[in-house]
C-alpha cells in the first residue's frame, strides 16, 4: 500500500526560520588551550598576544592557586588539572594545551602534568612553560644562561635546578623575592628590564625570564637590543612552542628572536 506524502506542519509560533551559512571556524589553523591560575591577572593576557597570527585561537580557563607560591601551594595544582582541563571548549577541537606556570609545572612534575591533562584530552599534544623554554634556549645553542625570575628562594631553585640538570650553567641568577601573583603580575616593564640589565654576565649566551605572572612582551626586544643576546620568557617561550607543536611556523616580528627564527616545526621536540 502507497503511503501518502505528509504535508509540512505549520509553524506555532512567530519565528521565522533563518538558513544558517558557515564558514571557517575560530582558530582554523591552530586551536590553543591554555590552563591559566586563578590569581594570575597577566599570565594568559601576555601568552594570547605572542600568540596573536592568523588563524589562530587561544582558548583558556582556571586552575585554582593559593595567593602565595610555595613548593606545597604549586604542588597542590596537581589536584586540579584533569577537571580544569574538562572545561577546555569541551566536545570541541584543541591541537596544544599549556598549563601556564613554570615553577608549578616542577613542583607538579613535567610528567604528571602531561598524564593528567592527556587523561582529559588524549588527542592533544601538551607543553609547560619549563619545557618550552628548554627547548628555546636549545634551539639558541645556550647552554650558559642568566636566570631572573620573580619567586621566593626555595621556588626559583625549583626552575634554576630543572635547567642544571638538562645542563644548562647558571653564571648569574637574580630574583625580585616576590611571594605570589599579586605582586609579580604588578612587576613593572621597566624593573625587569633594568634587573636584568644589571643581573645579565657577557659569559652567559641567552636570558631567560621565568614565571607566567610577569608581562614581558613589552621587554624581550628592548632587552635584545642592550644585550645583544636571545631573551627568552616563560609566556613567549610557551605560546612559540604550542605554535611550532601545532605546525605554526610562521616567522612573527616584535616578539624576540625566538619568533624571528625560521625552523621546521619538526625541529621542536614533542
Amino acid at each position: 500500500m502507497q503511503k501518502t506524502a505528509r504535508k509540512p506542519m505549520p509553524m506555532r509560533d512567530n519565528w521565522e526560520r533563518l538558513e544558517p551559512r558557515y564558514g571557517e571556524e575560530i582558530g582554523y589553523r591552530a586551536s590553543i588551550g591554555l590552563l591559566a591560575l586563578s590569581t594570575d591577572r597577566a599570565g594568559a593576557f601576555d601568552t594570547e598576544e605572542f600568540l596573536r597570527a592568523k588563524g589562530v585561537a587561544m582558548f583558556s580557563t582556571r586552575i585554582p592557586m593559593a595567593p602565595v607560591a610555595t613548593l606545597e601551594t604549586l604542588a597542590a595544582m596537581a589536584a586540579h588539572l584533569l577537571d580544569a582541563t574538562r572545561l577546555l571548549v569541551p566536545g570541541s577541537r584543541l591541537d596544544v594545551i599549556g598549563f601556564s606556570c613554570t615553577s608549578g609545572t616542577v613542583a607538579i612534575g613535567v610528567d604528571k602534568v602531561h598524564e593528567a591533562i592527556r587523561a582529559a584530552r588524549p588527542e592533544v599534544q601538551v607543553t609547560t612553560p619549563i619545557e618550552a623554554g628548554y627547548e628555546a634556549l636549545r634551539q639558541f645553542g645556550a647552554k650558559r644562561i642568566t636566570l631572573v625570575v620573580p619567586y621566593l628562594v626555595k621556588t626559583a631553585e625549583l626552575v634554576s635546578g630543572y635547567f642544571e640538570q638538562k645542563g644548562i650553567e647558571i653564571p648569574r641568577r637574580a630574583t625580585f623575592a616576590l611571594d605570589g601573583d599579586p605582586d609579580m603580575n604588578r612587576l613593572s616593564p621597566e624593573a625587569l628590564v633594568e634587573a636584568t640589565v644589571a643581573t645579565d654576565s657577557p659569559d652567559s649566551q641567552g636570558v631567560f625570564i621565568s614565571c607566567t605572572g610577569l608581562r614581558t612582551a613589552p621587554v624581550i626586544s628592548a632587552l635584545e637590543q642592550r644585550l645583544r643576546k636571545p631573551v627568552v620568557t616563560s609566556n613567549q617561550a610557551l605560546a612559540w612552542h604550542a605554535l611550532r607543536l601545532a605546525g605554526i611556523t610562521d616567522r612573527l616580528e616584535g616578539r624576540g628572536l625566538l619568533f624571528a627564527m625560521q625552523q621546521a616545526s619538526s625541529s621542536v621536540r614533542r
